[in-house]
């Protein structure tokens, strides 16, 4: 599914210290994995709320079969994960459709800035792209997501379902795209209301 080359040692440049990507599997998740896929959520936020958010959504309505991926280590050990879940378009007339919705992503932070995040997000969009989605939104930081092709969501006609500002309320569009998705995005009812 995703694959990033090379084994990982620091390199020294001046007095900074470069970590150099590091060799990962991506993967679906699979039942085995759901205590360490919190613990990764855990240490890469800080707390549980992210993790609580993944087990929140495991095995409702809003589950994405193959959508909750894992990365592994040359040793095959889990440092990262991502979710893509079912969360609701509501058009301006009240009808509603589902829509993918990303997040979160976790990397531990012994790993982070090696390449383990972006193994994780160019797989996501490939399953996205794979189930023939026209569009994922997320909400994240404005410097990083926007390399994947993701742009202001509010310019193509997604409202985020709270105040958000638009540097960090995204969306990528994806083939099956077209203008007439409009909307107020509601994200699962496992994510926190605030």
């Amino acid at each position: 599914m995703g694959h990033v080359p090379t084994r990982g040692r620091p390199e020294t440049l001046g007095m900074t210290t470069i970590e150099r990507p590091i060799d990962v599997h991506i993967r679906p998740e699979t039942a085995a994995d759901a205590t360490r896929i919190h613990a990764i959520n855990d240490a890469a936020f800080g707390g549980p709320v992210e993790g609580n958010i993944v087990d929140g959504i495991r095995g409702t309505d809003r589950w994405i079969d193959g959508g909750s991926l894992v990365a592994e280590d040359a040793d095959g050990e889990l440092i990262g994960h991502l979710l893509l879940s079912q969360g609701d378009l509501v058009a301006p007339d009240g009808t509603e459709r589902r829509l993918w919705v990303l997040g979160p992503v976790a990397v531990l932070p012994d790993h982070q800035g090696r390449g383990v995040g972006a193994a994780l997000m160019r797989a996501a969009i490939e399953v996205a792209r794979r189930h023939h989605q026209p569009v994922v939104c997320l909400l994240g930081h404005a410097t990083y997501y926007p390399r994947f092709g993701f742009e202001p969501a509010r310019r193509i006609g997604l409202e985020a379902p709270r105040p958000w500002r638009d540097e960090n309320w995204m969306a990528v569009r994806l083939p099956g795209w077209t203008p007439a998705l409009r909307g107020v995005v509601r994200f699962p009812p496992a994510f926190p209301e605030d």
